[in-house]
């Protein structure tokens, strides 16, 4: 399936519902392949986007679609970033913050309570850090959410 008839699909299946919850779903989907659609991507890296877009089955019929196209957004995003290096904004800021707050509430019992909100604050400025060089590298997908 190719990311332009991705696209017009997601945007079919947000036309058709009033569930916000699939809405945002449906958004998130049409912002990444917004995003892919407006990257140089050379031939082999579209080639093997479009692969697993067909792989991914979106066309099949469900009788739970927030879940299903949830799952599938889950693997899409997964494939972009182990095979194309490809994440989004703010994903390692979102891995730094969870590190740190587990660290924190490590070290909580050794140095107190504000061990945790030291831990939080450390992890975000190393996500930042990380994500500024994956922006540098070009590896990031702006993806932009219309309602």
């Amino acid at each position: 399936m190719k990311i332009r008839e991705s696209l017009n699909f997601f945007l079919d299946l947000k036309g058709n519902t009033t569930e916000k919850s699939e809405i945002k779903v449906y958004n998130k989907f049409i912002g990444i392949l917004t995003a892919l659609e407006s990257r140089n991507l050379t031939m082999p890296q579209l080639t093997s986007i479009e692969e697993a877009l067909d792989n991914l089955a979106l066309q099949a019929k469900t009788d739970d679609p927030k879940k299903h196209f949830n799952k599938k957004l889950t693997e899409f995003k997964d494939f972009l970033r182990v095979e194309h290096s490809l994440i989004s904004e703010g994903y390692f800021m979102g891995y730094g913050m969870l590190f740190g707050l587990l660290a924190g509430t490590i070290f909580q019992y050794y140095y107190g309570v504000y061990s945790v909100i030291a831990g939080i604050i450390a992890g975000m400025a190393i996500g930042a850090i990380m994500d500024s060089k994956a922006q540098k590298q070009g590896r990031v997908l702006k993806i932009r959410i219309t309602e």
